[in-house]
């Protein structure tokens, strides 16, 4: 069994972070208030199962029963050893049986989906603790709202949006979140990222089209990412696949993954990945939450995101600290950084759908993330790239992608908007919007840059513009209908 390296330690038990506590200290308030489901977000790799266990070794004697709800199967083992770290023992229900010993269980959402669908009554429970609260059963969620209506919920997920993009609430009645990705990576809880993007090929994405990957998936990987270890997000089985051979056929090891492969069988790929015997793990649809494989440096997503939360979980998979690793890599051959900005960024989440969510987190323009045409490096607030001082011209950088062919494009560092060239874009429309009001009003050059100095706090001739600008007082008092910028 893999698990995530252990925090640092006092004796046995965990010792958590400031971050980790605080959230538990206003995790409770909501209770306190009378809610009684309420989602506690924090990012990916930021302990949620070690705040979990501390969590429920303060309600051990105080809220009768707990029942634990991860993820996975493979994740029931990792929340009791976990757990049992905290002095706690607990009763696994597994494969429909319950094996009762005490009042702490843990059961995997597969199990208790069995569980209701052949008829079997669900475990009682006071306080319900939901891993991965945003991909819940609603069959699951539904039993126990019927049958046990006063019961306690903690909902954990780095984000609180629905699978589906509907909100989480109801159930749920209150949202407490950690602090943010950016402070994680300070204390050296996450590690930074650097994403690579699709430079200005294809047109823009208007909402709703379909994206399509550009660029060769295994020359970005040679060129970003050579022999690191790698997960790829793919569109569909056909997909996985079909990339899994073209590694191999570029003698690259790689291996495919999907939902109907077994649990042992996914191990020995997690094993083989963390040895470095496999380069390559290609899935669809089973590697984006409930696992955690800090090993990983590199995420290739070669499928369009289209949503806010698959965003952050995929490229939450390589953002967890680990011994040896500096930084994460993202190849973001979808352009979903255009969208939604850097994933190691600041995110404000609320308790409504996932449209609105990503409303408020969409990065504004100043800065929206730039892609650097010279090395890839997509990057924000900075009018040259920080990797390799290449300027950035306004028109690359307005790159959502539509696609072209898929091994025609190319990927650049992302690193968010370029300051500069979002300034001087502001600054080339005042000074336009001024010579067309000083024409229409019949006005000189000079009364187009008393407009433009007003707006702009700068005369047009200190603003660096590529514009045709009068030099000298006379040609200033030229009528500005006569004068071509």
């Amino acid at each position: 069994m893999l698990f995530e390296d252990p925090p640092e330690l006092q004796g046995d038990k965990p010792v958590l972070m400031p971050m980790q506590l605080d959230l538990l200290e206003r995790g409770r308030v909501p209770y306190q208030q009378g809610a009684k489901r309420v989602i506690w977000q924090g990012p990916c790799g930021s302990g949620k199962t070690i705040i979990a266990a501390e969590q429920t070794a303060s309600s051990v004697g105080k809220k009768g029963t707990i029942l634990h709800i991860v993820h996975r199967r493979r994740l029931v083992d990792q929340m009791i050893w976990t757990l049992e770290r905290f002095g706690i023992r607990v009763a696994p229900i597994m494969d429909g049986r319950e094996r009762w010993s005490n009042n702490v269980y843990c059961a995997s959402r597969d199990t208790l989906l069995a569980m209701v669908k052949s008829g079997v009554r669900l475990p009682q429970a006071n306080l319900i603790i939901w891993d991965e609260a945003h991909v819940a059963a609603n069959a699951i969620q539904d039993w126990y709202l019927r049958n046990i209506p006063d019961a306690y919920w903690t909902g954990y997920t780095a984000t609180p949006v629905c699978a589906d993009g509907r909100s989480m609430n109801p159930p749920y009645q209150a949202l407490v979140c950690m602090g943010s990705t950016a402070e994680l990576i300070k204390v050296g809880r996450l590690c930074p990222v650097k994403v690579y993007s699709p430079d200005a090929v294809g047109v823009r994405r208007r909402k709703g089209d379909k994206v399509k990957p550009v660029g060769d998936p295994v020359a970005h990987w040679r060129k970003y990412a050579d022999g690191l270890p790698t997960v790829v997000y793919a569109a569909n089985v056909a997909d996985s696949k079909n990339i899994v051979q073209r590694y191999l056929d570029a003698g690259i090891t790689a291996e495919h993954m999907d939902a109907s492969t077994s649990e042992d069988d996914r191990e020995s790929i997690f094993d083989r990945s963390k040895s470095g015997q496999t380069k390559i793990i290609s899935n669809c649809g089973v590697l984006i939450e409930g696992v955690d494989l800090p090993w990983l440096v590199c995420c290739q997503i070669l499928r369009g995101c289209n949503s806010l939360v698959l965003w952050i979980q995929a490229s939450g998979r390589v953002m967890r600290a680990f011994v040896g690793k500096t930084h994460g890599i993202i190849l973001d051959h979808a352009g979903a950084a255009h969208e939604y900005g850097l994933p190691d960024g600041e995110f404000h989440w609320s308790l409504e759908d996932g449209a609105t969510n990503t409303k408020k987190n969409k990065p504004p323009k100043d800065r929206a993330p730039q892609v650097c045409m010279g090395c890839g490096f997509v990057f924000v607030g900075k009018p040259a790239c920080p990797q390799c001082g290449n300027p950035l011209s306004a028109k690359k950088r307005r790159s959502l992608v539509n696609g072209q062919s898929t091994d025609g494009g190319v990927l650049t560092e992302f690193t968010g908007s370029q300051n500069g060239h979002a300034i001087t874009d502001k600054l080339m429309r005042i000074a336009k919007k001024a010579y067309y009001v000083a024409r229409s009003k019949g006005g000189t050059m000079g009364m187009a840059n008393a407009i433009f100095s007003q707006e702009a706090k700068i005369p047009m001739w200190n603003a660096g513009l590529p514009l045709n600008l009068p030099r000298g007082k006379a040609e200033w008092q030229t009528p500005a209908k006569d004068w071509r910028l």
